[in-house]
Formats: C-alpha cells, structure tokens, sequence
C-alpha cells in the first residue's frame, strides 16, 4: 500500500512539474512576442543631447538616431528636439528639458505596446496615435510620463506633462484634437 501511494504521489508531483513548465513556457512565448523598440529623433532645434544607457557622456542628437530603453536626451536653452514612435505618435521635447526613455515595447501582430518615459525637467508634449489610445482603453497598451511626483498615464490623444524641479510640482495639460501637429511643439 505504501508503495502505491507513494507512487501516486510521485506521479501527482511530475504531472504538477510539467503543467507548471508548460505554463511557463507558454508565458514566455506571450512575452517574447513585445519586441524592444526604439524612439528616432525626427527633428533637432538647437542644442539637443543624447547620453546612451550605460554612458555618463553626453554627445550632440542628430535626426535619424534612434533611442532605446535607458537613454536619456536633453534640450538646452533655445532647443528642442521631435522622437517619432514606431506605432505612430510622437513625443515633443521642450528646451530646457531632459527625458529618460524607459520602456518601448511593441507587438507588431496585435498592436499591444508599453512606452513609459520620465521626465526629469522641463516639459514633454505626446502625441499618441488612435490606434495607442484604442489599445489603451481596451487595457493591450500603457503609455506613460513620469515625474520624480507622479505619473501622466494617457487617457487622450494629445497631452503635455511640465515637471519645475525646484518646486517639485508636476503639470498636465490634455490638448484638443487638431489632426497632424506640425512644428515642434513647445
């Protein structure tokens, strides 16, 4: 008898094992479908900056650079600078601002994205694309300014995040649709 149950239990414990691999496995496979994707600098007014992830040098941004997760830009005094995102909105960034990319994840069979940015100071205008905003509502997407004080996540298609790092307030502005924004934004 003891020999019975003891196999039973061993049998009970490697199907429990497997199920549980198998469920891993198949989670992966979902997560590998979000590929890391990357911001491209469309436009540069004046002074714009780029410090890579990893580097503490800051070097000159030019149109055509991608940035990737980790990176950091900054707007100088009379600068700005235009990030286009592979699902089709677009990110303004002011002078005298500096913005970290965090996450830029996108699936390109379901559309599903998460693009999260932290600005440091300054202030960052975000277009975000119908088809983001649809993603959003139907909880497939995430699309999100930070602060060192709070977090703008996007309920709308155009908005602008201000962060005064001396006083430590963070504001936001929804902006009305006006179809395609031209300029730079700031």
């Amino acid at each position: 008898m003891r020999g019975r149950i003891s196999n039973a239990v061993l049998s009970g414990s490697v199907a429990a094992i497997v199920a549980a691999l198998a469920a891993l496995i198949l989670a992966g496979s979902a997560d590998a479908q979000l590929k890391t994707g990357s911001a491209e600098i469309k436009a540069v007014t004046g002074r714009v900056e780029v410090e890579r992830k990893g580097q503490t040098q800051w070097l000159p941004a030019a149109v055509g650079q991608k940035l990737v997760e980790g990176d950091n830009i900054r707007a100088w005094a009379g600068g700005s600078a235009r990030l286009d995102l592979i699902d089709g909105s677009t990110i303004f960034l002011a002078e005298n601002s500096r913005l970290a990319i965090g996450k830029l994840e996108f699936d390109q069979q379901n559309q599903a994205r998460e693009a999260l940015f932290h600005l440091a100071v300054g202030k960052v205008r975000a277009v975000v694309s119908q088809t983001a905003v649809k993603l959003v509502k139907a909880r497939q997407s995430n699309f999100s300014i930070s602060t060192q004080t709070a977090v703008a996540a996007v309920r709308g298609t155009d908005f602008e995040v201000t962060y005064d790092d001396q006083l430590q307030v963070m504001r936001i502005a929804v902006l009305p649709e006006s179809g395609p924004v031209k300029g730079d934004g700031s």
